[in-house]
């Protein structure tokens, strides 16, 4: 799929000098820093001077300039293409998730610009998937290396073409998870419109091969997944019934609307303060399942009345994605004024349960949800940390989710997600300094992946070649 060869590494050591380096972990600045990088790895970093041994090594002045590890987006969809439904001769319903290498490639592209070294895929075709990884692995494309999960599995009332592994009575989860690990994923995704006996049965499966599973729930709630043994939860919308006071399930299974209305719907009726949704966020922390929740894409459909908010960073998006969402892929799709202005009500409830689960130590990493509706490659990342500092996450912590929180999460933390003389040279250059304004993370004046260093003017310009 992927042929053109990414530039062969350097042999002799580059060393970035006057940097001020940030740790997210310590939550330290440490000015006037050096950093080594020989072939893919950091070889050594220090305070002032460089060693005289690297007399000779190629030396980049980044003097006034800010360092820190790689980000990480957690939950992205690379290989997501236009979505469109589809009716055949008989009638039947379907949507087709068109993959197309040229977005990927364009996809891969902007999220290196943007400082994004690593993603974790959260589910795509499962071949296209596979192919993504291994021609970034085998350098034969530039982009963040990749954990994958194949389709998604789920009980959806319809074919999706290119995006969804369907249970019917025919494939059983089981059986499609283990057809997933054979394949090679790195995790399975288990989706929405699973029951209970679906979901342990496709968690039990996956932890039989030693794969762990992401979970995008629906009436299961959060609290039941992890009793059935979820590693990982995405988006901030536990919208199980079972979550809500017990005297508004009714009334709220009674008056409900399809699709994306649930989401504001569910939190109108939620009671943050509640035995259900204080007992689940206990639940996730004593057993460390990582959540990540993926702001950006909710505020851009609970502000998709907004036209400057919603299409901001449509230039970093390949065109025929954003024809695509401008045209016929949109979560808000028939909203009428009073759901945006409901939606933008419960909007602070949204803050607050994602700061009381950091406050509760559940642990959070930085999703996009990219390629979803108006959520663009890269830039979206910056913007995610700064809806979680907007939520009350502190800044320092923010910054932490985006690189060694993620690592940890993705048990990458041995070679990725710190600087550190030994690990992978996965290094964001930024102008200024993130952990004083979060918005500084989008100012990238350079980004090194694997040793190779990229200039994101460059890059955006191959993007659109």
């Amino acid at each position: 799929m992927f042929g053109a060869a990414s530039p062969v590494l350097a042999a002799d050591a580059t060393v970035y000098t006057g940097v001020t380096i940030l740790d997210p972990v310590t939550q330290r600045r440490l000015p006037d820093h050096y950093i080594v990088v020989r072939g893919e790895r950091i070889e050594a970093m220090g305070e002032g001077l460089v060693p005289e041994r690297y007399i000779g090594a190629i030396r980049s002045d980044m003097r006034g300039r800010f360092a820190m590890p790689g980000l990480f987006d957690t939950h992205a969809h690379i290989t997501l293409g236009p979505v469109a439904p589809k009716i055949d001769e008989d009638g039947e319903v379907s949507l087709v998730v068109a993959g197309n290498d040229a977005i990927t490639r364009h996809d891969a592209l902007m999220l290196l610009a943007a400082g994004v070294t690593t993603i974790r895929d959260t589910g795509g075709d499962t071949a296209r998937m596979i192919a993504y990884r291994e021609a970034v692995a085998q350098g034969r494309l530039r982009g963040p290396e990749a954990r994958i999960a194949g389709a998604v599995i789920d009980r959806s009332a319809f074919p999706v073409t290119g995006l969804v592994d369907r249970v019917d009575d025919v494939h059983g989860v089981a059986d499609l998870v283990k057809a997933q690990a054979a394949a090679g994923v790195d995790y399975v995704k288990l989706y929405e419109a699973l029951t209970p006996e679906d979901l342990a049965a496709g968690i039990a499966a996956a932890h039989a091969a030693d794969v762990p599973v992401i979970a995008h729930l629906g009436d299961v709630s959060w609290t039941k997944a992890v009793e059935l043994g979820v590693d990982s939860l995405v988006h901030a919308m536990p919208i199980s019934p079972d979550l809500l006071p017990a005297n508004r399930r009714a009334s709220y299974l009674a008056e409900r609307r399809p699709g994306a209305y649930g989401f504001f719907e569910w939190y109108e009726q939620a009671d943050l303060d509640g035995p259900e949704i204080q007992a689940m966020i206990r639940t996730l922390a004593d057993g460390k399942v990582s959540v990540d929740a993926t702001l950006i894409a909710f505020s851009l459909a609970f502000n998709g009345d907004d036209l400057a908010y919603r299409e901001k960073d449509v230039d970093w998006a390949d065109p025929g994605m954003v024809e695509n969402w401008r045209t016929a892929f949109r979560f808000d799709l028939g909203w009428e004024p009073e759901d945006y202005a409901r939606a933008k009500a419960v909007w602070p409830k949204v803050e607050r349960l994602v700061r009381m689960l950091h406050e509760a130590g559940v642990p959070l990493t930085l999703g996009t949800d990219m390629n979803n509706p108006f959520v663009s490659p890269g830039v979206s990342l910056a913007r995610e940390a700064a809806l979680h500092v907007e939520a009350g996450v502190p800044t320092w912590d923010v910054l932490a989710m985006a690189t060694s929180n993620a690592a940890r999460s993705l048990k990458m933390e041995d070679r990725t997600g710190r600087l550190a003389v030994g690990l992978e040279a996965d290094i964001l250059f930024l102008e200024a300094d993130p952990s004083l304004d979060i918005h500084a993370l989008s100012r990238v004046v350079a980004v090194v992946e694997n040793g190779r260093m990229h200039l994101p003017d460059e890059l955006k310009r191959a993007a659109v070649q």
